[in-house]
């Protein structure tokens, strides 16, 4: 009798592996038209093993988000530890959040859903991404409020405030086909306007925070 090995993988590379191959399918098929069946037949597994790493498919696109704005924070931090300009780790922050969010497989992602009319899931997500972003901004502003570069009194309204400007830029420099505006300049001129408010927002000196159009 013949007997087939079954190939066993280090779980963090599994894991990988289907979060990878997930992402894949939400990008090029949307999250509405990709099952869990299509996944796992990608990779090359049961359904029990993606049941073993994740309680829905709800619950991988949340691991995909989670996982790419958990690299940009350790990229900030990295910077963070390396360079001492309060300034420069804002201006960092800012323009990796947004190019996260806008061009990024996030904003890839976001896109389709909000084509989709995902409205309670974006929500979701952006609340999750906020919720691990936060705690990296607030060590910045509070060197920042140190060093008088930033004057944040408030921190959780600030937060808040910060959020609504995001949330609007993001919504205003969405592409044409979702019924946004996608004239890169008229673009560059909401990425200054949004400059500004988060400046006075933060207290922070003028001309200080320069948001960036990403580039492919």
């Amino acid at each position: 009798m013949l007997y087939i090995s079954r190939i066993t993988k280090d779980p963090e590379v599994r894991q990988a592996e289907l979060l990878d191959t997930a992402q894949e399918l939400f990008i090029l098929t949307g999250y509405q038209q990709t099952t869990v069946s299509a996944i796992v037949k990608k990779v090359g597994v049961a359904q029990g093993t993606f049941y073993y790493y994740f309680a829905s498919k709800e619950a991988i696109l949340e691991a995909i988000f989670a996982r790419h704005v958990t690299n940009m924070v350790a990229e900030v931090q990295s910077f963070y530890l390396e360079e001492d300009t309060v300034l420069a780790k804002l201006q960092l922050f800012f323009n990796l959040f947004y190019k996260l969010c806008y061009y990024d497989e996030p904003g890839l992602i976001g896109k389709i859903l909000y084509k989709e009319k995902q409205g309670e899931l974006i929500n979701k997500l952006w609340r999750q991404m906020l919720l691990i972003t936060t705690p990296l901004l607030r060590r910045i502003l509070e060197q920042g409020n140190q060093e008088g570069l930033t004057h944040v009194v408030h921190m959780e309204e600030t937060f808040s405030f910060f959020a609504g400007i995001m949330g609007s830029l993001l919504e205003a420099s969405s592409p044409s086909e979702f019924g946004h505006e996608a004239d890169p300049i008229v673009v560059k001129n909401k990425l200054e306007i949004a400059g500004k408010l988060i400046e006075t927002l933060l207290g922070a000196p003028l001309n200080s925070i320069h948001l960036e159009f990403p580039l492919p």
